[in-house]
């Protein structure tokens, strides 16, 4: 009786999983499956399909994010240990997952895959940080802007923009200093971004009456 009961809550896994991945299925649908399995016990079958590397990566994608908002710690080690996966996107679903529990110790571990070598984990992570919206790892974002790795052949990398929007996502006055600086980067996605931010966080805006110049600059001051 054990075992067909085991049998069949692997059945069901299997099911939730399938049709949580499956972009065929209406997003209620899909939804409903996720939010089974961000519940499901026992956890460890969950953790079991989100390693295995054989398993198909849109299978493993679900299971790692559905641990994000998972309760048990045994869900938020796994994620710490699937940051260094083999499969950047199974990166990027665990850095997603880690954003989505809210928990603020886990700020620094996200913050490294800023340094990821798959431009979209490194998107992700900004990403993910913007939801933390934890203040201590602006210095990481500033730093990750400035990063050669984030350049091509000179030329600015769109993920550049993605450290900006986690700045303002965090806001408050700790990110202003940062936007203010932002504001006179070369690329100017990342600068209208800062700019756009800096707007956000002061509930006003400078630019009537003033050149784009002066605008800048009367937010630089502000920014200080």
């Amino acid at each position: 009786m054990l075992l067909l009961l085991a049998g069949l809550c692997l059945a069901a896994l299997s099911d939730d999983l399938a049709i949580a991945a499956d972009a065929a299925q209406a997003v209620e649908v899909r939804q409903a499956a996720y939010g089974t399995l961000s519940k499901y016990e026992p956890v460890n079958e969950l953790v079991t399909v989100a390693r295995n590397a054989n398993t198909p990566t849109s299978i493993r994608w679900v299971a790692v994010r559905a641990l994000g908002p998972h309760p048990s710690d045994a869900a938020r080690d796994a994620l710490i240990g699937l940051l260094e996966d083999n499969d950047p996107q199974v990166r990027m679903a665990a850095v997603g997952a880690l954003g989505d529990r809210k928990d603020r110790t886990l700020a620094g571990k996200m913050a490294a895959k800023l340094n990821d070598k798959a431009t979209l984990v490194r998107a992700a992570a900004a990403a993910a940080l913007g939801t933390l919206g934890d203040p201590t790892v602006l210095p990481d974002l500033e730093r990750a802007l400035a990063d050669p790795s984030n350049y091509y052949r000179g030329s600015s990398l769109w993920v550049r923009r993605n450290f900006v929007e986690a700045m303002v996502a965090i806001g408050g006055r700790d990110a202003a200093p940062y936007l203010g600086r932002a504001l006179g980067d070369k690329d100017p996605t990342v600068a209208a971004t800062a700019l756009a931010g800096l707007e956000k966080i002061a509930g006003f805006s400078y630019k009537e009456g003033r050149t784009p110049e002066e605008e800048r600059e009367a937010w630089r001051r502000w920014a200080r």
